[in-house]
């Protein structure tokens, strides 16, 4: 099964089980060929009452589906170019993730946003972005994004039916026309389930199962296929073996698979196709560096605001903020590390 054709088929599925999940967003109808990549296609004929085709106007869709969610429906927004995701930031940073905070969780806003990002399709600078690193920092949302080696309907039918938080799910544009790899192999290489956290599949590649590799790559989404393609050649070239672990699920990070697999290689290689710069791989980076490859002689501590919103209590604040007394047990920790 390709992987367009297993979110499609989630999205008949989901629809056909459960009356209250809505598709929202732009050209949806079959009218106009099913969404700008076909995944929706079929849907507005089978479920009408169940399609809303919109207006341009991606901040409204999403508030539409915050307030459809609040009322115990399971609306699904399809952005057609993640690259819009700007125009929906409002609703999602200062609304839809707080909420569920904000009301002591007798709301919940269980709005999924599916967005397809990346490049490879030759669309240009506003329509092949990658920008699932900037919404790492919001407190309360989850971030999804599914390669060729999971069940990316599967993932969807998850976050539609069991979460109860916001979730942005990234589906990556060169993957639709992919077909899905749910075997045992690779090509040479073993694929292995490792630590499922929360539902979510950590996918393990490699081609000795019982050998140290040389060189972890940890990545997800389109970068997944091109990584273990680099893997076979690297042993094939110059006999660096090198394991491939390819991540679902962004935010939350799934911290215990990535330390386990790390411990047991000699380097690590994190891998994206959004910006370098405060990105994705800048976090798990720090992860593995605390964890894993901390040197005595000169570690690094990170010191920042909890994942959480900001209360209105200074007292509470003081809880979430950096302060005078965490900085102080910050550098006491530190020096007493050395």
């Amino acid at each position: 099964m390709l992987y367009l054709e297993s979110i499609n088929k989630s999205l008949h599925n989901l629809m056909d089980v459960d009356s209250q999940v809505i598709l929202i967003g732009e050209d949806l109808l079959d009218a106009y060929g099913g969404g700008a990549f076909k995944v929706s296609k079929g849907l507005s004929t089978k479920f009408p009452k169940q399609v809303i085709s919109t207006p341009i106007s991606e901040q409204s869709i999403t508030g539409a589906a915050i307030g459809m969610s609040m009322r115990g429906m399971k609306p699904i927004v399809e952005i057609m170019f993640g690259d819009f995701l700007t125009l929906c930031v409002d609703q999602i940073v200062n609304h839809a993730t707080k909420y569920h905070w904000m009301y002591d969780e007798q709301v919940s806003v269980p709005v999924v946003i599916r967005a397809p990002m990346g490049g490879g399709r030759g669309y240009g600078p506003t329509h092949s972005q990658s920008l699932e690193s900037m919404f790492m920092t919001v407190p309360g949302l989850n971030i999804i994004a599914p390669s060729i080696f999971h069940n990316p309907g599967e993932i969807l039918k998850k976050c539609v039916l069991n979460e109860q938080h916001p979730c942005l799910f990234i589906e990556n544009k060169i993957s639709y026309p992919k077909k899905i790899q749910r075997e045992n192999r690779f090509g040479d290489f073993h694929i292995e389930r490792v630590q499922t956290i929360d539902g979510f599949e950590n996918i393990l590649l490699r081609l000795y199962k019982d050998e140290k590799p040389d060189v972890l790559i940890i990545t997800y989404g389109g970068m997944a296929e091109l990584a273990v393609k680099c893997a076979y050649e690297a042993f094939m070239d110059e006999e660096i073996l090198v394991n491939v672990l390819v991540i679902a699920s962004l935010k939350p990070i799934p911290k215990d698979p990535i330390i386990a697999q790390a411990n047991r290689a000699s380097c690590v290689l994190v891998i994206e196709e959004g910006n370098q710069i405060g990105g994705w791989g800048a976090e798990i980076s720090s992860v593995i560096h605390e964890n894993v490859f901390s040197s005595l002689n000169s570690p690094v501590m990170r010191l920042g605001a909890k994942d959480s919103p900001i209360p209105s209590s200074m007292n509470m604040e003081g809880e979430v903020l950096p302060t005078l007394s965490s900085i102080k047990k910050s550098i006491l920790k530190l020096v007493k590390s050395v």
